[in-house]
């Protein structure tokens, strides 16, 4: 390794790339020196307008980076680069930079008052700092980060895998630097004709690789910082089956499956055959002679070859008929790799279901906290309504999942009152968990059974999103679909999906809403409002809507919020609340839309409509008067047809 090489500092994490990694990933926080600053301070406002300022100029950017300066003193200035990767969209550059700037500003307590600080995503890279490292684009000190797939290694002949991953890079480097202008090279290389194996026993076929510069970089510059991370591969990389370098102005990374999007490799490179040329034919051959015996010996050949083919063809259909139907069962009864438990572990871990294990009582039935290590049993009722596909569709969708925001245990229920600062943070946390389920995962999925009790908190009172028993798989480019079974909780449910059955990520929104609201009124959207004889309101929505036409939306905060509570904050939730929960699918945000607003200042929010589902109580004085019964809700037209049945969920909690 080189001099230069080896002056730079590297931070050296153990990365776990056995499979594709999420895409807004964090990969790690490097804080390149100790100085620091106060929330209050200029350097702060300048950091904060940076970062807006970055994000939305990498929006509009068609290669996804952006360069900024603020700040007029000079000991005050802050200075900006943010770049995407080459195969991610827009909209998915937008959101990456939108977590990175709630990183970079140590909202998660990780980098509060680091004044140099470089966040690695999967999908993104942000830097700030309070000198101007943009005018030394060739200084790496700092800000490298080498991350070998340590938990999968190659088994055979390991230093030639390594070569060749370098091979690849190598000329992913030089197609980026020397024929794109946005610095990005993707590829992949064929090595199937090698014998690499992993220690989990896998055969490797091809090497993917994925290299970037920033594209302000001339060709000879991005070649060498490149060039730079790729000679220390073979020291840095031994015997791994990937890894990855992260750095301010390059990256590069390989591995044994494709992680890239959907952009094509743009170099193709097959590994020379090392196998020896074939016997050279004597001059009677070459002539077509045929020596004496020649013909019984084809004969024979011939017989036994036919047989052979035979023998091998019948074995291949039935390895692959096998092998199809292990997969599909694999497939159903766990392709997360769960374990199954027979009903005698389950009795002995549960005490034979006792009553005082017992957690609570949902959609499935009642759950048990067994002994020893912390998990939850779920034993199906046969008056639930529910079975082995709804719960077989939340074991398969939460173990495809990973993010911060997203759970499949139950936690203690919290029964302390909640500050508004907590409040906020579990707003701000299912947002991003929704975000994530609606475009950042793999698979985009609406959950359509998001209430308050499927949000749970853990010790830190940050919120994960739970249950997803209900919760629906889109595929393809589709964004509405058509349901007959109309599934959910009353109160939560968006008014298209509860009466048409349109299926769609704005039901989501719609719940979200709904529980904004109710956090930040401290009561359930069903609870009715008796704050004076004057007051009309019914459900929490109609409540809010009121107080909004009034201009008293701070009315419907919780009473019991101190006098401290940020005004400002809470009239920003009130307003983003209404709009969630607006009549018209089409008028409502999305997720992305949703953070962003968090982000932003209240005055720039578009005005809400009318929310759906909101009456008062005299309506339903009246429709009692009119001879509905008290329990069946409000009259339906006598043109309506009879609905299909409702498989609402309903959630019970009882303390253990």
């Amino acid at each position: 390794m080189s001099a230069a090489v080896s002056m730079i500092a590297v931070y050296l994490i153990l990365a776990l790339f056995s499979g594709h990694v999420d895409a807004f990933s964090i990969m790690n926080y490097v804080f390149n020196n100790v100085s620091s600053y106060s929330t209050n301070s200029t350097y702060h406002s300048n950091v904060v307008t940076l970062l807006s300022s970055l994000s939305a100029n990498a929006y509009s950017s068609p290669v996804g980076f952006a360069t900024a300066t603020t700040g007029a003193a000079t000991s005050e200035q802050a200075w900006g680069l943010t770049l995407c990767r080459g195969d991610i969209n827009g909209s998915s550059c937008a959101s990456c930079l939108s977590l990175a700037s709630d990183y970079a500003l140590g909202n998660d307590g990780k980098c509060r008052g680091a004044k140099d600080v470089s966040i690695y995503f999967d999908s993104c890279l942000l830097r700030y700092s309070g000198k101007d490292f943009l005018a030394n684009p060739d200084e790496v000190s700092g800000e490298v980060q080498y991350s070998p797939n340590n938990e999968v290694n190659i088994a055979v002949d390991p230093a030639r895998f390594v070569a060749l991953a370098t091979d690849l890079v190598g000329a992913l480097s030089d197609w980026a630097a020397n024929n794109s202008t946005t610095r990005f090279a993707a590829g992949m290389m064929n090595c199937s004709g090698e014998t690499f194996t992993t220690t989990s026993f896998d055969l490797v076929s091809n090497i993917y690789g994925m290299v970037q510069c920033t594209p302000s970089q001339a060709p000879e510059a991005c070649k060498a910082c490149l060039g730079r991370f790729r000679d220390a591969m073979p020291a840095v990389f031994n015997g791994t089956a990937g890894g990855q370098v992260n750095a301010v102005w390059c990256n590069l990374r390989y591995e044994i499956f494709n992680f890239y999007g959907s952009t094509p490799p743009v170099v193709n490179l097959v590994v020379p055959s090392s196998s020896p040329p074939p016997p050279a034919l004597s001059p009677a051959d070459r002539n077509g002679n045929i020596t004496r015996g020649s013909g019984n010996a084809a004969t024979v050949i011939a017989i036994v070859l036919g047989v052979l083919v035979a023998v091998l063809a019948s074995l291949f259909i039935i390895c692959f008929w096998r092998k199809t139907q292990l997969k599909q069962h694999a497939e159903e009864d766990g392709d997360t790799g769960s374990l199954l438990f027979d009903l005698t572990t389950l009795r002995r871990a549960t005490a034979n279901f006792a009553e005082e294990n017992k957690l609570g009582h949902g959609g499935f039935g009642a759950g048990f906290l067994p002994d020893g290590r912390q998990i939850a049993v779920k034993r199906l009722d046969k008056d639930s309504g529910q079975g082995v596909k709804e719960l077989r569709n939340q074991l398969l969708l939460v173990a495809k999942l990973r993010h911060n925001n997203l759970k499949a245990s139950r936690q203690p229920e919290r029964r302390q009152l909640l500050d508004w600062d907590t409040r906020y943070r579990i707003i701000y946390g299912t947002a991003r968990g929704l975000l994530y389920l609606h475009e950042d995962s793999q698979i985009k999925i609406i959950h359509r059974d998001l209430k308050a009790s499927n949000v749970l908190l853990d010790a830190d009172m940050n919120p994960k999103i739970s249950d997803f028993g209900l919760a629906r798989l889109f595929t393809g480019d589709k964004t509405t679909i058509i349901t007959s079974q109309v599934v959910g909780t009353l109160g939560y449910m968006a008014p298209e999906y509860a009466v048409l059955g349109h299926l769609s990520v704005k039901l989501d929104v719609y719940s979200f809403g709904v529980l904004v609201l109710e956090i930040v009124a401290g009561r359930k959207n069903t609870d009715m409002w008796f704050e004076s004889e004057a007051d009309e309101s019914g459900t929490l929505l109609s409540y809010a809507w009121d107080q909004w036409m009034k201009g008293t939306p701070l009315e419907a905060m919780d009473p019991s919020l101190d006098c401290q509570t940020p005004e400002g904050e809470v009239l920003k939730c009130v307003h983003l609340g209404l709009l969630c929960v607006q009549e018209n699918p089409a008028d409502r945000p999305t997720m992305l839309d949703v953070l962003m607003m968090l982000h932003g200042n209240e005055s720039s929010f578009p005005t809400p409509s009318k929310p759906a589902f909101t009456f008062a109580l005299s309506d339903l004085s009246s429709a009692r008067s009119d001879g509905v019964s008290q329990g069946s809700g409000v009259q339906r037209a006598a043109a309506t047809p009879t609905p299909s049945m409702n498989g609402m969920s309903v959630s019970e909690f009882s303390p253990r």
